[in-house]
């Protein structure tokens, strides 16, 4: 009888990433900067990108990884970051992580066209400057792996202060489905974490315990989410253990996504603009 591939492999080197180059785009604190210790702990090389460069720099530095200032809402910007990535890594380059994403907590009658622009620029419209140009170095090198960070913000309607946001989050992830299905046959995969509210350090710094308290209860888990388990679920998407899976659009928000819209935890107050 034929064996499974089953049958000896090791699990443990489909998370080795020694030698793989990343690019990490949005690398302030929270999950871009904690997604880039976590890839350089299991061996990658990464390239640091954010706008503001002596945020990227310092956080290279901690990892002994690379850094390039970028608004990544450019088309010109993201081309320099994708060709520097081709110059640092090679043959050797299988993955970005998007991070960027801010909200701009505004009713829809109050938002500006400049407002609603920058909404999806900073959300969805750079997604596909990242794909249009890492997905052609990725299948010149046989595989790949993209990972963006949506939100829940995006599974379901979303009305009042969060509304333009969602809509972006949902245009993100149905990019992210129809991406996979073009480049599945090249060996790489797209796919996207939506986290509920996460206690990152933004949040933290506007929030007391009250809240925090209150919203656990409000939450199937019983809690907000921490900053690592976001980053786990990226790793997965990023790593040889998700070789095979693609297009998917992961929850991580404790259950709460399948609450019914009256009982889910509550939306992000007017100071929490960057709920990622």
């Amino acid at each position: 009888m034929q064996k499974t591939d089953a049958s000896d492999i090791r699990y443990g080197s489909l998370l080795d990433m020694h030698g793989q180059g990343f690019v990490v785009l949005g690398v302030g604190p929270g999950i871009g900067e904690h997604t880039v210790r976590a890839l350089a702990q299991l061996g990658a090389r990464v390239l640091c990108v954010d706008i503001d460069p002596s945020l990227a720099t310092k956080v290279a530095e901690a990892v002994d990884g690379h850094a390039i200032a970028a608004d990544v809402t450019k088309r010109s910007d993201m081309q320099k970051v994708f060709e520097q990535a081709d110059r640092l890594f090679g043959a050797d380059f299988f993955g970005v992580v998007d991070v960027v994403g801010i909200a701009f907590g505004r009713p829809l009658t109050e938002m500006a066209d400049e407002d609603w622009q920058r909404q999806f620029d900073l959300v969805f419209t750079h997604a596909h400057l990242a794909i249009q140009y890492g997905a052609p170095l990725m299948a010149r090198n046989g595989r790949g792996s993209f990972v963006f960070v949506s939100s829940v913000a995006g599974l379901g309607a979303r009305a009042g202060r969060l509304l333009g946001y969602g809509a972006s989050k949902a245009a993100l992830n149905h990019l992210v489905r129809s991406a996979a299905q073009e480049w599945a046959g090249r060996k790489i995969t797209v796919n996207a974490v939506a986290p509920g509210i996460t206690r990152t350090p933004r949040l933290i710094a506007a929030n007391g315990p009250d809240f925090w308290e209150a919203l656990g209860k409000q939450i199937p888990g019983g809690r907000a989410g921490e900053i690592s388990d976001v980053v786990s679920a990226i790793l997965f998407f990023a790593s040889g253990l998700a070789r095979h899976v693609t297009g998917n659009i992961l929850p991580v928000d404790g259950g709460s996504h399948d609450q019914p819209p009256a009982t889910r935890a509550p939306a992000l107050t007017e100071d929490l603009r960057r709920p990622a």
